[in-house]
């Protein structure tokens, strides 16, 4: 019999990032985290299980969710607290003595900063050590789970639509033509995947961003970026042409759109692009709940639950590694895999995401 699972969105978080006074080592709270497990637990743990940045519409995990609850046979309920990395990260840290949050989902450079933060669990799911270096922790605590990729949400009333990077700077897009979405400071998952696609397209990688402030700078001094406040709502309203979206956000965005009469079509740049990674985050702190918490880690691996991710219109980590196929029928969502053509994988863990940040700010003048 299907069981009960209720979603409940909590409150928005404010947007402040950057980490401090966190500890240089990971210690887990008390308890086997190393040991599989005990499925005869997961209902004590169900009901509420707390999350933090994953929303149930957020690439499809309030199906997962479901799933992952009927499978086991539980009674689910849900609460969220929208909230940035680095506040997930800061809240897990912040609940040592009386962990709240059982799992968060995080951008993909950030599972390095978890890990320094001490807030992760020594716990590897299954399937872990078949992913990719970079695309989980060695010692246990986050996995990627799916991709994004960034790239051009345009509306085809207003603008034509851009293939390259350079050719946002074109004077076709002056007078605000696009959105400042994903190009302010990397704070987020979009605006890191802008500032290492562009490190791509001005011929370096994504350790060297040097020339992705010098493009910034230049585009900056156009009079192309928009001082409106970002919003899908904004780019059907034609308040401007152009949006950094990520592939995922942007099929749902045009599916909107067209139920308002309006065209909307997303590029993704052929000069520069990565499939950027999003990892969901155990906290290391809250041992009480670690075998639901475990079990769900086990569970997003597996085919079904990556094939969720496909599903909503992300291309699951393990599609992207060579090790899932996908059926015609749960790409429906897809966009043509010729947009895909030119877009790279990289290994996560050569990225600072802080030191990142700190280059934007003390390079980038807008």
């Amino acid at each position: 019999m299907k069981k009960k699972f209720i979603g409940v969105l909590g409150l928005t978080a404010s947007a402040a990032l950057v980490l401090t006074g966190c500890s240089s080592t990971s210690q887990a709270a008390e308890g086997d985290w190393t040991a599989a497990p005990v499925m005869e637990n997961l209902q004590a743990q169900a009901d509420p299980f707390t999350t933090y940045a994953l929303p149930d519409e957020w690439a499809n995990y309030g199906a997962l969710f479901e799933d992952f609850c009927e499978i086991n046979d539980l009674t689910c309920s849900h609460v969220d607290s929208d909230m940035s990395s680095g506040e997930a990260i800061q809240r897990y840290a912040a609940e040592k003595g009386n962990p709240i949050g059982y799992l968060s989902d995080i951008g993909g450079l950030w599972g390095q900063v978890a890990e320094g933060a001490g807030v992760t669990a020594p716990y590897v799911p299954e399937g872990a050590e078949d992913l990719l270096p970079g695309q989980y922790g060695e010692n246990g605590g986050w996995i990627n789970t799916f991709t994004g990729v960034v790239g051009f949400l345009v509306n085809d009333s207003v603008s034509e639509a851009p293939q390259t990077w350079d050719d946002l700077l074109k004077p076709e897009y002056a007078n605000g033509k696009v959105a400042s979405s994903g190009l302010n400071e990397p704070i987020g998952g979009t605006q890191q995947a802008v500032d290492l696609s562009i490190a791509l397209a001005r011929g370096g990688d994504v350790t060297d961003t040097d020339a992705t402030w010098e493009y910034l700078n230049e585009l900056f001094a156009t009079t192309n970026v928009s001082d409106v406040s970002p919003s899908i709502d904004a780019l059907i309203r034609g308040e401007y042409g152009v949006m950094v979206q990520y592939d995922f956000n942007a099929i749902a965005a045009i599916e909107q759109a067209e139920a308002q009469g309006v065209s909307l079509s997303f590029v993704v740049p052929s000069d520069g692009s990565i499939y950027m990674p999003s990892s969901i985050l155990a906290n290391g702190h809250n041992s009480e709940s670690m075998d639901f918490i475990k079990a769900f880690m086990d569970y997003v691996l597996t085919d079904e639950a990556q094939l969720k991710f496909a599903d909503f219109g992300a291309r699951p980590i393990r599609f992207v590694n060579g090790d899932l196929e996908v059926p015609e029928e749960r790409r429906a969502r897809w966009l043509p895999e010729e947009n895909y053509a030119n877009t790279q994988t990289f290994d996560a863990s050569l990225i600072d995401p802080e030191q990142l940040l700190a280059d934007y700010n003390a390079n980038v003048k807008n």
